[in-house]
């Protein structure tokens, strides 16, 4: 292995435990940055130094959020109160609002059931999410995750948890292919997913 000064191999090792970046490309990416100018580099910095101080997390749905209190979709009271479409993640929330399709509320679980990566349901939002609903007046739950064995985990714990609660719970239709991700999916078939949602019994 190459050796590199001590701030190129700092920055490089802090690249490899970014998801889905070896080495290969962590050395990319900073000799890439090598290359750009101190200003740039200084604006990339600051950006990274507020991604936690200026964002902030909902209360309610644990979306993002631009200040503290309710995001924007919780606030607006135009949103559909009865309806609450379950993610795993806040990119998923995303990809779905981008359809125009869905006029509801959200709940983002942080992640999804994964014993192996010690990932139990009590490291999700489960129990918020049970807290909503028996709070407020929800009458559906839309099950918008990942088509992936550990997707299809969740839900089957998710239906254990919510059916005892007497709400109509569904799932998005399966034009997602099997193991694919939301974040990934185009408009039209997340629209088309959206529309065809089947009740889960």
């Amino acid at each position: 292995m190459l050796s590199y000064p001590p701030t190129i191999n700092n920055l490089i090792e802090s690249f490899t435990k970014l998801p889905g970046i070896g080495r290969k490309t962590a050395e990319r990416f900073v000799f890439y940055l090598l290359k750009r100018p101190k200003e740039e580099l200084y604006k990339f910095s600051q950006d990274l130094a507020q991604l936690h101080e200026s964002n902030y997390i909902c209360p309610v749905c644990f979306n993002f959020s631009e200040a503290e209190g309710l995001c924007t979709i919780c606030s607006n009271t135009n949103r559909n109160q009865a309806i609450i479409c379950v993610v795993e993640e806040s990119h998923d929330l995303n990809v779905i609002e981008s359809t125009g399709e869905f006029n509801g509320l959200y709940h983002v679980l942080g992640g999804n059931i994964d014993p192996p990566e010690g990932i139990t349901p009590d490291k999700l939002t489960i129990h918020q999410l049970t807290e909503r609903i028996q709070k407020n007046n929800v009458q559906e739950i839309i099950l918008a995750l990942n088509p992936d064995i550990q997707g299809e985990g969740t839900i089957i714990h998710l239906k254990n948890v919510l059916q005892p609660l007497n709400i109509k719970i569904t799932l998005l239709a399966r034009g997602l292919p099997m193991g694919s991700d939301i974040e990934y999916a185009d408009e039209v078939t997340l629209t088309n997913a959206l529309k065809g949602r089947q009740e889960l019994k």
